[in-house]
């Protein structure tokens, strides 16, 4: 098909929800660097745009669990639209819209300007002229002031994979007409030049592919099979969004907004003889080989002094994302291991097992028990929670499961469980969170028959948690085709993550 510009259009793009495209992770991300930015709440009235929304599942979460905002998806592929939108309608989410928009010629004329924006998995995958669009519509429509999010594959990781690109889809073109065929059979002469050994193929490159083994062929299609891949340096692509006015303020990674944490000693050490801040983010990615990136600018950077920065950072709540029993303090980083002050962190997850909190009174609790720490630091505790995956941001505490947000999840299950397959991970839809929890697809499938059991109560009436009978004809009913052991086994997975969890999820709202 020759409409796409060389973009793959006759497979659909695999999808899901991704929390750095989250305006609250970018707020949190540029006021950990010292940049004005508000955290929007969830009756506010603010426009999110999703650039490139594939099927809308992160536009129709962040919809459904924000009623006050209006959510626009857009995107260029119309099979893309017209699942996004009966999705919508399938949950009944009135507050997002789904526009298809070529943007190399897309002006959004009738398009409100909007307060932030993401583009995921786009920039590297797209032509100039299509990338070009995109900064006009930025510069023309985000909002002084407004954020944007943004991921794409960086140089120099990338460099060993350039060849092997060219190779797999020259290769795939030649050996199938379908592109999930193509990518799946010019993967796989990739695979054999590696294991083969005869070639010399970067370390890199054999990290990436070994990485890509079992990723389904409509991933491979989409990430490796366009004409106008090109991976970039992240310097490059910051210049061009100086171009619509936008500055880079740091990465909704929040871990990698410390220097300290992702460069080693001769990295810093380099880095320390420049006021360039740009050359931190290059030894970044020289040195931390992580393949993709997500950045966050801002159309209009003002810089707060540190007291209003950690004003803004001690009002931020989070809650715990894993049970307080599986909390670690040791983490991996790219510049190595690293520890949290147990002083501190221990007391901060003890007041998180009691329910989220905000970062301010997280310290306050620390300090009760450990007078005589150093001066907050809320940015660094956010960063450290947060980023390590324990941590999630709360847009509003005690903020029950509504109905748009059970039919979204309902929905969304379905569409990853797609051919059978009920293990496919998913981000549930968590109104108090004002954005999505990812889970495994057995979890999720247990989330979704405990609201439908739940729905079934009388009203008023109190239930129990779900007993194991009640857990095992849930397992049944879904996976009818597994034989008796395998059922078993996902029964017995099931009622551990109820035991597991339930209070973590109880606290964010998800279950009852």
């Amino acid at each position: 098909m020759t409409w796409g510009g060389g973009y793959v259009t006759d497979i659909a793009y695999s999808p899901g929800y991704y929390a750095e495209q989250s305006p609250r992770m970018m707020a949190i991300a540029a006021l950990i660097n010292g940049y004005a930015a508000t955290l929007p709440a969830r009756d506010q009235a603010y426009h999110f745009v999703d650039i490139g929304c594939g099927y809308g599942f992160t536009a129709l979460v962040l919809a459904a669990t924000n009623p006050g905002w209006t959510v626009t998806g857009l995107d260029f592929n119309p099979s893309h639209i017209a699942a996004a939108r009966a999705l919508a309608t399938r949950a009944g989410i009135n507050n997002c819209r789904f526009v298809e928009a070529d943007f190399t010629v897309f002006t959004g004329a009738d398009l409100p300007e909007f307060d932030a924006a993401s583009l995921h998995g786009l920039w590297t995958w797209v032509g100039e002229p299509v990338r070009a669009g995109v900064l006009r519509l930025l510069g023309d429509k985000l909002k002084p002031g407004g954020l944007c999010h943004v991921s794409y594959n960086v140089l120099p990781v990338w460099r060993g994979m350039i060849g092997l690109q060219r190779l797999m889809r020259e290769a795939g073109s030649r050996l199938a007409f379908r592109a999930d065929l193509q990518a799946e059979r010019g993967f796989a002469v990739v695979r054999r030049l590696a294991e083969a050994g005869g070639a010399a193929i970067d370390p890199m490159a054999l990290r990436i592919i070994e990485q890509c083994v079992n990723k389904p062929a409509a991933y491979l299609a989409h990430e490796f099979m366009n004409r106008a891949w090109a991976p970039c340096f992240h310097q490059d692509v910051a210049a061009s969004f100086a171009g619509a006015k936008l500055s880079y303020v740091g990465s909704p990674r929040l871990i990698e907004n410390f220097p300290s944490l992702v460069l080693d000693d001769a990295a810093r050490a380099i880095v320390s003889e420049f006021e360039d801040p740009t050359m931190v983010e290059l030894l970044k990615d020289i040195t931390a080989n992580q393949p993709l990136r997500h950045d966050i600018f801002v159309r209009g950077a003002i810089q707060l002094d540190a007291a209003r920065r950690d004003a803004r950072l001690r009002a931020v709540t989070i809650g715990l994302a894993v049970p307080y029993a599986r909390r670690n303090l040791g983490f991996d980083t790219p510049g190595g291991t690293a520890t949290m002050n147990p002083a501190l962190y221990e007391a901060v997850f003890a007041r998180l097992a009691e329910g989220p909190a905000r970062a301010g009174d997280l310290l306050d609790a620390a300090r009760v028990t450990a007078p005589d720490l150093a001066a907050d630091n809320p940015g660094e505790l956010l960063a450290m929670l947060i980023g390590t995956g324990q941590a999630v941001p709360v847009a509003e505490v005690g903020a029950a499961m509504d109905a748009p947000s059970v039919r979204l999840n309902a929905a969304m299950f379905a569409e990853k469980s797609r051919g059978g397959s009920i293990m496919q991970p998913v981000a549930l839809a968590v109104p108090s969170l004002g954005g999505g929890l990812p889970l495994p697809g057995l979890a999720a499938l247990g989330v979704l028959r405990q609201h439908d059991w739940l729905s079934e109560a009388t009203v008023g009436q109190t239930l129990p948690r779900p007993n194991r009978a009640i857990i095992a004809r849930w397992v049944a009913d879904a996976a009818s085709q597994a034989d008796d052991d395998m059922r078993e086994k996902m029964t017995d997975a099931l009622e551990g993550f109820f035991v597991d969890q339930a209070d973590m999820l109880t606290a964010l709202g998800l279950v009852c």
